[in-house]
């Protein structure tokens, strides 16, 4: 696609209709199959992480991502919103949007990533706080009659990948993908532990197993999709004073989600959409403890979200379009258990249900061919009987072709989820109460948008931002030894980011971007994990012979952490594929961390280690066969 193609790319995040890129009001950022191939991301964390004002941490456990300086200890991506083909994948626990290796769905089947920064409740309701990530898959006809696709790497990594579209008749399609993905893991050392008998070495116990289906069936105005996917990670860095370095020690994470959608056209100026969304997960942590012997603590959440929703979209001439729509969520049977296994001793039996519906409307006007106004509203009720209206605005100015001005103000919230409200131990070490009367959080935003094509053949971005967060969900010590979370915090940011691409007549393609953020933390001095500066730089190109190469370099800031701070470090990556003219087959090649940098990430209070090393240089190799 040409820079001005990538423009008029119609997305549907932001808006919940169709609507080109400059058009949407919101800084939309969209990653592409040919980005996602080019450099060989293999998580949707690797993709997120080269955009701007996006970051992403790494506890060993999990992978976290973070927002313009925004990524506090603890945080377990509550505040993103994440959709797969407009399908919701938060779980009703802990309301995590999964971006790692537990996220379900593989990503050769992505054709786009849709990332809608700023205030998305005013569509989307709870959890798009920070925004909206909407991975829209690729269609059965990419597939010819199939695809395999294997890959080994370093660390014992295998992973293999079958991919059938099934025959289409009258229009319909059906495409189901099976993976298996296992890595062996690395060995660390902490320094924290080096009183412990393994001196502070841990080894064989960084094993990562996961298992994924996909299935996707369209017929004329309705799609169905099932996404499951099952990760277990064995768990090498001992958080909650487990025993270190001692075997048993794991965590699983399973979603099981099935969507459905109809839409029917009316006319050609009034269309409806019905959807149904239902979000099953299930959550087991294995802790190893030994104050005189190994034993093993299990902590187990299960629960499954029923979402239904349904909109009008109605359009007045070629100038105005209104969506309004309904929308209900429950969350049924959302158990969480604590226990010792033998001994059986019991610290926490607790089953609940919850439920939150609201309504929304988007009103998008074209007052003239150069101006545009965009207002969304979205009011909902929570079983607690509390009101959250959630408003956007957005004033959109094309002065002149390839240049576009959006300037954009909005409220954002989150709802607290069940651990918040109704996790409850009391051991003799220490204990956490619940709280279920716990509010939600909000947040204002203000962001000015500039986007500008740079002769021919470049186009500039720049995006300022203003935040302000207030009662921010917080685990505060009610008494010696007691915990409970409550709406104690509040913050602040203003930053601004620059991009800049490059498109060539040879194929070449470059990408730089910077993102300055100054983070303000009413429980911290410095914010935790908030860098000031991302530099990011990404070329590819074509070579002779159908050989591609793509190189990325990232510069991330000093942070601080909970006990120091952590020095600035810069990371390459690069990545070799040929696809051939006229052959089934392709082959690439890749490098993460290049020069093998050391760095790391700071982790939060339940962890005795301050900082938890992320991986050196590591290799893997890739083949896909096209039936």
């Amino acid at each position: 696609m040409s820079l001005e193609d990538l423009l008029q790319v119609e997305i549907v995040t932001a808006t919940r209709f169709q609507q080109t890129v400059a058009e949407a009001p919101s800084s939309v950022q969209v990653i592409t199959a040919q980005d996602i191939r080019a450099h060989g991301w293999r998580t949707l964390a690797e993709a997120l992480d080269s955009l701007p004002g996006l970051y992403v941490s790494d506890t060993g456990l999990y992978t976290y991502l973070g927002a313009r300086g925004h990524l506090r200890a603890g945080d377990y991506d509550t505040r993103f919103l994440l959709l797969i083909n407009g399908h919701r994948i938060n779980d009703p626990v802990y309301s995590q949007s999964p971006v790692g290796a537990e996220f379900p769905l593989d990503m050769s089947l992505v054709e786009r990533i849709e990332y809608a920064p700023g205030p998305g409740s005013a569509l989307y309701g709870s959890n798009a706080f920070f925004g909206v990530i909407n991975v829209l898959t690729r269609d059965a006809g990419a597939y010819g009659n199939g695809e395999l696709r294997t890959a080994v790497g370093s660390y014992g990594t295998s992973d293999a990948q079958f991919t059938l579209p099934l025959a289409s008749s009258g229009g319909n399609t059906t495409l189901l993908s099976a993976r298996r993905y296992h890595s062996e893991g690395r060995t660390l050392r902490f320094a924290e532990f080096s009183d412990t008998p393994s001196g502070g070495v841990v080894r064989d116990q960084d094993d990562e197993r996961v298992r994924q289906i996909f299935a996707h069936h369209a017929k004329g105005d309705l799609s169905i999709q099932l996404v499951a996917g099952d990760r277990r990670k064995e768990d090498p860095v001992a958080p909650y004073d487990q025993a270190f370095a001692t075997p048993g020690a794991q965590v699983q994470d399973r979603w099981i989600t099935l969507g459905a959608a109809y839409t029917h056209r009316f006319r050609e100026a009034r269309e409806a959409n019905v959807r149904l969304d239902v979000v099953d997960y299930r959550y087991v942590g294995d802790y190893v403890y030994d104050p005189a012997g190994p034993y093993l603590n299990r902590d187990v959440a299960t629960g499954t979200s029923v979402v239904v929703g349904g909109q009008v979209l109605s359009r007045f001439g070629q100038r105005h379009t209104v969506v309004a729509g309904v929308e209900a969520k429950v969350d049924q049977g959302v158990v969480q258990r604590n226990f010792d296994i033998d001994p059986r001793i019991s610290y926490l039996t607790s089953r609940e249900n919850m439920s939150t519906w609201g309504v929304f409307v988007d009103d998008d006007i074209r007052l003239s061919d150069r101006w545009r106004v965009n207002s969304g509203l979205r009011a909902d009720r929570s079983d607690a009987g509390t009101w959250r209206l959630s408003p956007r605005f957005a004033l959109i100015a094309t002065p002149e072709e390839g240049t576009v001005l959006k300037l954009i103000a909005g409220q954002s919230y989150r709802s607290p989820n069940a651990y918040e409200r109704y996790y409850q131990v009391d051991a003799e070490e220490s204990a956490q109460f619940a709280n279920p009367a716990l509010g939600a959080e909000h947040m204002q935003t203000t962001e000015l948008h500039y986007s500008r094509a740079v002769g021919a053949r470049g186009r500039a971005d720049i995006s300022a931002y203003q935040y302000r967060l207030r009662d921010l969900i917080t685990l505060v010590e009610v008494e010696d030894g007691v915990l409970t979370l409550a709406n104690h915090g509040h913050a602040s940011s203003r930053g601004a980011e620059l991009a800049y691409v490059y498109q060539g007549n040879n194929g070449l393609r470059m990408r730089a971007s910077h993102a300055y953020s100054e983070v303000s933390d009413s429980e911290t001095r410095r914010p935790v994990n908030a860098p000031t500066g991302i530099t990011r730089l990404a070329a590819s190109m074509p070579l002779p012979y159908q050989w591609k190469v793509a190189a990325s370099a990232q510069r991330v800031s000093s942070r601080a952490s909970l006990d120091g701070s952590l020095p600035a470090y810069t990371t390459v990556n690069a990545h070799l594929s040929w696809q051939p003219d006229g052959l089934p087959l392709s082959v690439s090649m890749g490098v993460r961390n290049l020069l093998d940098e050391s760095y790391g990430d700071p982790v939060g209070p339940e962890f005795v280690q301050d900082v938890v090393p992320r991986r050196g240089r590591e290799y893997r190799l890739e083949a896909r066969w096209t039936f």
